[in-house]
Parts: structure tokens; sequence; C-alpha cells
């Protein structure tokens, strides 16, 4: 984790913290009344804590993403047999497509995809190619400033959005009770 890719300036994480925090997460959840499933460490990939960047999960089927930052690529590898233990149908995104997760915000069955450093046009398209095979829909949006989509965005449910930076008065999401 400590050598993983950041776009903060915020130092090397305390990863003694960070297993705290985890730990703290992954208890919230249960609390919750969801399953979950904690994979081991992978060494070789310090930013799979990341999980959502490389598995978009939808209500009819899992899409392996093609992680726009080189180093991540192979975490798809890893994820697929798990993605696999829970959908009896995973897709992928293909090179020269790149998208991560991070970039994807579910609003029912309509999908939001940045366009963004680590999501091209191309994975994009795929994605919104996947999505309609599979009755969803999907539209993309320009990110000028932020990592990722959901770095600025959050669906709240019920027409919700909790928004920040360049989204804030964002014609995208006009018709959302904007927080």
């Amino acid at each position: 984790m400590a050598k993983g890719l950041s776009s903060a300036s915020l130092g090397k994480p305390d990863y003694n913290k960070a297993l705290i925090q985890h730990e703290a997460y992954v208890e919230t959840l249960l609390q919750c009344g969801l399953n979950v499933r904690v994979l081991e460490p992978d060494p070789e990939f310090p930013d799979s804590t990341f999980v959502e960047d490389v598995a978009l999960c939808t209500p009819v089927c899992a899409i392996l993403t093609n992680p726009g930052a080189p180093s991540r690529n192979g975490e798809t590898v890893a994820m697929k047999p798990v993605l696999q233990s829970f959908f009896s149908k995973v897709e992928s995104i293909e090179y020269p497509g790149t998208l991560d997760a991070g970039d994807v915000m579910m609003v029912g069955s309509h999908y939001y995809i940045g366009i963004s450093e680590r999501t091209n046009p191309v994975g994009a398209a795929q994605l919104i190619r996947i999505l309609e095979k599979h009755g969803m829909s999907a539209s993309v949006v320009p990110l000028f400033e932020m990592l990722h989509l959901k770095s600025g965005l959050s669906y709240l449910e019920q027409n919700h959005l909790l928004v920040s930076g360049e989204f804030i008065n964002h014609p995208a999401f006009a018709d959302f009770q904007v927080h």
C-alpha cells in the first residue's frame, strides 16, 4: 500500500493506521447487515486495496475493467475468479480501452462515466455497449480537475447527489437535488 499510486501530496500512507481503518470499515459494513468478503493482500499490486477500480458490479453482471494505470492491469487476473463466484455473467473492458470503475456512478439503471486520465473514450464506449446489452444505459462526463468521477460525486438515492469541485453547477447533474 505504501508503494501505491497517489495524486495527493500527503506523504506515504501509515500502514498500521490503514489496517485499523480497514478493520473498522469492514465492521461497519457487517453492522449494516452486509456480507463482506475480505480478499488476501497482494504485494505485487499495492493499489489493489481500491478493488472498486478493477470491478464494476451491476445488478445483472460484473465488468472487469482495464485500469488506466498500467501498474494496475494485473489486478484483473486475480479479480476474475472472485467475480465469477458471485456473477454468472462477467464482461471485460479490452485494450485499447481503459476504464477505472471509480469513474462510474450508478443512478438506478443509468451509469455516468467520467472521461479522465484513467478512463478513455474507447473504454467508456465499450462499457456503454456492455450496459446497453444488459438493458441499462450510460452517458459520459468529461473530467478536467478530479482524478475520478466519484472523487467529486456521490449518489445518495432518491435523486439526491453530493457534489464538490468541478461538478458544482455541472449541467449533466442539473436534474438532481444537489448538496
